[in-house]
């Protein structure tokens, strides 16, 4: 028996509690989710996350209509403050480490991604 079968297939079908998650959720799913076979669900199943999907579009524009008017006034008494306490060459030399923080944050992502994407390439 190879290995794919050993994990997917149980010695006894009632010990589930030896297959990893993954095999345990799908044998779930085949077993209690009904599948449609009419056309009709179908379409309703589609239409109605058509419209989950728009209602949470919706919700997400909305908050961000009541949240982006606040972010504009927290950030403009923040600049305000910073141009009020600080001398230009402090401004410019916050605005530096500012974008090098980013820059080396960003970068590491990158390369966390690339060097995965290398192993998974492998």
């Amino acid at each position: 028996m190879s290995r794919i079968q050993k994990i997917v297939v149980p010695d006894e079908e009632n010990d589930w509690t030896q297959l990893p998650l993954y095999s345990v959720l799908y044998r779930w799913m085949v077993k209690n989710a009904s599948i449609p076979t009419d056309i009709s669900i179908v379409i309703a199943y589609i239409g109605l996350f058509i419209i989950i999907w728009y209602f949470t579009l919706w919700l997400g524009r909305f908050i961000m209509r009541i949240i982006w008017p606040l972010l504009l006034v927290a950030s403009a008494i923040v600049v305000f403050r910073v141009l009020q306490n600080y001398e230009p060459v402090e401004i410019f030399d916050i605005i530096q480490k500012s974008f090098t923080a980013t820059a080396d944050a960003i970068f590491l992502i990158m390369s966390k991604f690339f060097e995965l994407m290398q192993k998974l390439f492998e």
